[in-house]
């Protein structure tokens, strides 16, 4: 079969092919069919690339697995002028079984294949030497007295007999070779791929071959492009009437992102999805297409990435067979990085020396489908530059000082490719001179500046600082879909254009921070190693460290890079107050991941006070709080006004969605999740149009962590924690990816599932201890103490939440203020009331100032589960009050110790309202282990739950406290564990047990188990 053409490698057993349901479906009744006598025909089509090969091995694996045989040919090299070449490589094998045929249909078999089935002497099939006039340039001549035998690549010559039969008709031909198949005993599967491209006697012959199928033990699998887009095909290929077809088209998007995984040319995430964009689900370039190690070439003009030898070679006969005019024609506008007609008509007469023979390979590249033209300035996917994948072509023109074109007029005529993917393919397939021909027409035929800068850019080698600055327009302004290999191809000629160090340094460093941006980290990498340090001035070096703080590997740098940013905003603080403010968040980010100490704190502050100056916007109240002891709510800003910076604390930008990404930044910082939410997904829709994936893993992870609090189900903070950490780990970003698995392990926590939740912490501190960052720390210590409070261990919970209050000095972050909810509730059944009231008091006073909401209530719960008997309830109902259902999982905490501090002072029937609350909303959340506390309390009422049937015989013997301890025990708590839960002494709940163990007729706990079962 041919060695170019198909979607993907399948192995010998077909399992490699994705998807395709359908197809398989086809495959597997076609192959039912067969041994019934049910012969049928399957006939693909589709595009170059679209897997028909695929399928073709597919049915073919298949058909052997079951004891069919299988036939196959496809087309080869130097054969498609040799008469019955493909048929007989079709039917080579089953050739020695005609002797026992009749006469008539022996006579036509040797009249197909060269005067004699079996060549004399060697018992091997001959092919009748004769080209057709089609193609007399793709076989050897015949020498007259001598035949062609069909090898794969060209003809060799046997000796002939004398006198040449006539060659058969299709039709009889196909009757002796149905003859020939159906001799045999056993059923017989032909897979027949390239039919498009095969000689035409044996094309002819198939197609006659496919009419006698039915009622016969012989299947046939057709596979041909289809007669649509690139290149036609002629009526006469059409298959019978009774075929079954399907054309293959795009892969879903699940099944495409599964083949460019296992294909594993893209070596991170944004690859992938550059790869995803560009291949548009076209299999093959699924798994051809990648960043090819950071070479982008001449396709990133136009926002694609490079074709291979595989790809380009699916389109060769298309550019082959044009004539010469065409053939630049269809060079020059691949090549163009702008989509006006006139400008590439323009350098395509300049090539050809002629405006008529530029006009007419036009014409004959519109005639056969590879190129288009629309009217207007967006045109369909594939225009000509960067098209659908970039800023469009008037745009630039207006960066350029061009002039606006009339509607409809011959300058507002558009080129485009039907099939984008023709692009890069004709580009391979050029050579190099004739590309940078192209290269030198269109810089001095195209009207757009910054398009025609990129042109004439490919073809000097020397310095060129003006053309450098108009090579950077082209990395300006909005970068959606793949337009970012355009601006990273402009940044990097320019620097190598830029004769002036420090400013080839500013470009290189520019494409640093865009390909961090947007998750290219070795791009990034790359860029930055081609600096050397000793070249820069101030400003160089000022840009230099803030690039460098957003690589992967610079997390762990000590404390002393926060007084290194400082000290490089005040020295650029004159000559550029963006870059300023950057590097002063950069130090606010290290003061707040490494939980630095005040006097770090107050030198970034004292920096940010002293070089800031006018209205503050959100990257201000990012720094503010990032540093200060308490962040408060004021510093969110209520609007997000534009700010002077163009990008947000992680990386440079494009400016979509930084302002509402600080905005929700500062948010979460203050537990403010209410205003964070949608300003952190709006951030996301923003940054996932623009292609920024170096920028999801901050707005997912804190996405998730709000998503505990503000969500009825965990299912959405579990799914956008783990999106967060499959990102952050395909794009360099260790810090994130360690956030992402602590709130994963606080997920796992409440979940109860508490042996993950202690695998996630572990990951989280060995992750802490590499990068650095004392704050991760405070996620593994939430999951450890929930796991901890969630079976019933409280002084351990306790104790590991009360670190997180160990210095009253440091800055309060969120998972401070969430720990404070969870400390209050283990402080009761681990005795520390009193240690605990000292931490609220104190946060309490130093957030007097103001407060989000849900810190708030946060303070509000804590002060009830803390408060005197005599003051608790009135506290409580303040905690209760309209709104407290905004935060289900507060809420039914809260619910929870309100029930049971009711159930404790014998108010049994008031405390089964809010203790069945508590069981439902847990148990919606997903919190099980919490829900089964309720329960357990809700069953001490003597209220049934939804796990209890009301005739238990274990009901009826024990009372509902000695019931619940017996629960308690059967799931393995010790006496202590069970006191802490129900606050009561282990001394107490052994005595319970005591009693209970004759009562159900057990001598032990592991009995107790077997008896009653775990609850």
């Amino acid at each position: 079969m041919s060695a170019h053409i198909g979607s993907y490698d399948v192995g010998s057993d077909g399992t490699g092919l994705l998807g395709r349901e359908r197809e398989r479906t086809m495959v597997a009744a076609l192959l039912t069919a067969l041994p019934r006598g049910e012969g049928r025909v399957l006939h693909l089509s589709g595009a170059p690339g679209t897997g028909k090969s695929a399928v073709v091995r597919f049915a073919a694996a298949a058909a052997g697995r079951q004891g069919i045989r299988v036939l196959t040919t496809a087309w080869a090299p130097g054969e498609r002028g040799l008469r019955h070449a493909a048929l007989h490589r079709l039917l080579r094998s089953v050739l020695t079984g005609s002797t026992g045929l009749p006469a008539r249909e022996r006579a036509l078999l040797d009249a197909a294949f060269g005067g004699g089935v079996a060549a004399p002497g060697t018992g091997e099939p001959t092919v009748a030497g004769t080209c057709e006039p089609a193609a007399p340039d793709m076989c050897e001549p015949v020498v007259p007295g001598t035949s062609a035998v069909a090898g794969p690549v060209s003809a060799r010559l046997v000796p002939a007999a004398p006198a040449e039969p006539a060659a058969p008709a299709p039709v009889q031909l196909a009757a002796a070779v149905m003859r020939l198949l159906t001799a045999a005993a056993e059923p017989v599967l032909l897979c027949v791929d390239d039919l498009d491209r095969l000689d035409g006697a044996s094309r002819d012959t198939l197609r006659a071959l496919a009419r006698l199928c039915g009622a016969t033990r012989v299947g046939l699998i057709v596979a041909e492009r289809a007669a649509a887009g690139v290149r036609p095909l002629p009526a006469a290929l059409a298959m019978t009437p009774d075929a079954l077809t399907v054309t293959l088209g795009s892969l879903p998007a699940p099944q495409a992102r599964a083949l460019v995984t296992r294909a594993g040319r893209a070596t991170g995430y944004a690859e992938e999805q550059l790869v995803l964009a560009v291949a548009r689900g076209n299999p093959l370039a699924l798994t051809e297409l990648s960043l090819d190690g950071g070479h982008l070439g001449d396709a990133a003009g136009f926002g694609m990435l490079p074709a291979t030898s595989r790809l380009a070679e699916a389109y060769a006969e298309d550019v082959e067979g044009l004539s010469a005019p065409a053939r630049t024609v269809l060079l020059t506008a691949a090549l163009s990085a702008s989509p006006v007609t006139r400008d590439i008509l323009r350098a395509c007469t300049s090539l050809l020396g002629s405006g008529r023979a530029a006009r007419a390979g036009l014409a004959e590249t519109i005639a056969r489908g590879l190129v288009a033209e629309s009217v207007g300035d967006v045109g369909p996917a594939g225009v000509v530059g960067t098209g659908g994948a970039g800023a469009g072509a008037a745009e630039l023109d207006e960066e350029g000082g061009e002039e606006g074109v009339g509607e409809g007029g011959e300058e507002n005529r558009r080129l485009y490719f039907p099939e984008p993917l023709v692009r890069p393919a004709v580009l391979h397939l050029e050579s190099a001179a004739r590309r940078l021909a192209a290269h030198h027409a269109l810089g001095r035929c195209l009207t757009s500046r910054p398009h025609a800068a990129w042109h004439t850019a490919q073809c000097v080698a020397g310095p060129d600082e003006e053309l450098a600055r108009r090579l950077e327009a082209l990395a300006a302004g909005p970068r959606p879909g793949t337009a970012v290999l355009v601006a990273l191809a402009a940044l990097d000629r320019a620097a190598r254009l830029s004769p002036d160090p420090e400013r080839r340094a500013a470009r290189l460093l520019r494409a640093a921070e865009l390909a961090c941006d947007h998750g290219l980290t070795d791009q990034a990498l790359g860029h930055a190693r081609r600096i050397d340090p000793s070249e820069l001035g101030t400003f160089g070096r000022a840009l230099l460290l803030w690039v460098h703080d957003l690589l992967p590997g610079n997390s762990a740098v000590g404390r002393e890079r926060i007084a290194e940013l400082c000290e490089a905003a005040r020295a650029v603080a004159p000559q550029d107050p963006a870059l300023t403010q950057k590097l002063l968040h950069a130090a606010a980010r290290r003061c707040w991941w490494q939980q630095a100490g005040p006097g770090e704190r107050h030198m970034v502050l004292r920096a940010f006070e002293d070089l800031r100056s006018g209205p503050r916007d959100a990257r201000d109240a990012a720094v503010m709080a990032l540093t200060a002891a308490v962040p408060l709510p004021q510093a969110v800003p209520p609007h997000s006004a534009p700010g002077p910076a163009d990008g947000d604390g992680d990386g440079g930008g494009d400016g979509d969605g930084d302002e509402q990404h600080l905005a929700g930044q500062v948010a979460v910082l203050v537990s403010d999740l209410d205003r964070a939410a949608p300003l952190l997904e709006e951030a996301e829709a923003a940054v996932r149009a623009g292609g920024r994936y170096g920028r999801l893993p901050q707005l997912l992870v804190p996405r998730a962590m709000g998503q505990i609090w503000l969500g009825t189900q965990w299912h959405t903070a579990q799914a956008l924690a783990e999106e967060g950490r499959m990102i952050a780990g395909r794009t360099g970003q260790p810090d994130w990816v360690a956030r992402a698995t602590g709130t994963l392990a606080i997920i796992a926590a409440l979940r109860g599932q508490h042996d993950k939740a202690l695998e996630y912490a572990a990951e989280v501190e060995e992750a802490s201890l590499r990068l650095g960052q004392n704050r991760q720390l405070n996620l593994a210590a939430l999951a450890r103490a929930l796991t901890a409070s969630g079976t019933g261990r409280y002084v351990e919970a306790y104790a590991r939440l009360r670190f997180l209050f160990a210095d009253p000095a440091a800055p309060y972050a969120f998972e401070q203020v969430w720990g404070l909810a969870f400390l209050a509730e283990a402080a009761l059944p681990a005795g520390e009331q009193a240690d605990a009231r000292t931490v609220v008091e104190h946060v309490t006073a130093l957030t007097e100032a103001g407060r989000a909401p849900l810190p708030q209530r946060i303070l509000e719960y804590a002060d009830a589960v803390l408060a005197p008997d005599d003051e608790a309830e009135v506290r409580y109902r303040r905690a209760l009050r309209p709104g407290a259902g905004a935060w289900p999982l507060l809420h039914g905490m809260t619910q929870f110790g309100y029930g049971a501090w009711l159930r404790r002072r014998r108010r049994v029937t008031e405390s089964r309202t809010p203790l069945a609350t508590a069981e439902s909303v847990l148990r919606s959340l997903g919190a099980q282990s919490r829900a089964e506390q309720a329960a357990s309390e809700l069953r001490a009422t003597g209220q049934a739950t939804d796990g209890q049937s009301g005739a238990d015989d274990i009901a009826r013997v024990l009372s509902p406290q000695q019931l619940t301890i017996a629960r308690l025990a059967a799931r393995g708590l010790t006496n202590r564990a069970i006191g802490e839960q129900l606050r009561l002494s282990p001394r107490t709940v052994a005595s319970h047990l005591y009693q209970i163990f004759p009562k159900l007729g057990v001598s032990s706990r592991a009995q107790l188990a077997a008896r009653i079962g775990p609850d």
